[in-house]
């Protein structure tokens, strides 16, 4: 067994395919396949249940997988520790954003620090706030942005940017002349949203339900904001989404303010920073926000 059957193992759980894996790795799909084959002989047992797909892992294959990923994550940081060595801070840093965040607000002020930190490199993955926690507690990432303020102890939470939702509707939509809208508006509309594990799902609907003391069932959801914004253009009714993703990409839509607002925050949550590289990205970032913030 070596690092790179593990490696194999982990990109095909995270991945999906063989085929996906080998492009994130950068070898051939056989060489891939003959890592997995390699690691069955080894341990002698079987990785993947019979005839399923690549995502359905045998008991023992379960065991395998979770041993692979805590190794790989270890030799990240030992890789990180023997960068953090020399003069110059380098290394790479591992971030766990949700959708809003990691489409909207991280993206620039990435490409603004890549310049001042040529040697640093900053992976950003995209998932929802739930699941962005959950790399973190289980050290896949390093630190995560999301609009989550609950955290699991051993960690710190900061704000870190400011956003607000909004009522997503056609312009012909009889709401679209109004200068605002109220949770009661909400109740007979066929709205689209987002899946659970969405801070923006989680906010206005247990707002709603604070409210007018019932719940809202939402019978179309998905997992990106892009794809509600598609929906409400191809028709759906309405949405609740992040002002701060309606303003980049709701061209020929209408965007109503909630009275009372419907503010929310993004947070930063980090636990122990094992290296220069981190401790650098943080600083730059809670500095960039204390800069907004003066603005």
């Amino acid at each position: 067994m070596d690092f790179r059957e593990l490696q194999s193992l982990v990109e095909v759980m995270e991945k999906g395919s063989i085929s996906a894996a080998a492009a994130s790795i950068g070898i051939s799909q056989p060489a891939v396949s003959k890592h997995i084959a390699k690691l069955e002989r080894e341990m002698g047992i079987k990785i993947f249940a019979r005839g399923q797909k690549c995502s359905n892992l045998t008991v023992e294959g379960e065991v395998l997988y979770k041993f692979a990923r805590k190794t790989m994550a270890q030799l990240a940081d030992i890789k990180r520790d023997f960068s953090d060595i020399a003069d110059d801070v380098s290394g790479i840093v591992r971030i766990s954003a949700s959708s809003i965040p990691g489409d909207y607000i991280l993206p620039r002020m990435l490409t603004e620090f890549r310049r001042h930190y040529s040697n640093i490199e900053v992976n950003v993955r995209i998932s929802d706030s739930r699941e962005a926690i959950e790399k973190l507690v289980t050290r896949e990432c390093d630190f995560s942005v999301t609009g989550q303020a609950r955290h699991a102890s051993g960690f710190n939470t900061v704000p870190f940017a400011r956003d607000e939702l909004v009522l997503l509707v056609g312009k012909d939509h009889p709401l679209a002349q109004r200068p605002h809208a109220t949770l009661r508006d909400l109740e007979n509309m066929d709205l689209v949203g987002r899946v659970s594990g969405s801070s923006t799902a989680r906010i206005w609907e247990d707002a709603f339900k604070a409210h007018t003391g019932k719940g809202k069932h939402v019978y179309l959801k998905f997992g990106h904001v892009n794809a509600v914004i598609e929906a409400v253009k191809g028709g759906a009714e309405g949405a609740v989404i992040s002002r701060i993703a309606g303003e980049e990409k709701s061209g020929g839509l209408v965007m109503i303010p909630f009275r009372p607002s419907l503010s929310r925050s993004f947070y930063i949550t980090y636990g122990t920073m094992t290296t220069k590289a981190m401790e650098t990205l943080l600083e730059f970032l809670l500095e960039r926000k204390s800069t907004n913030d003066e603005e």
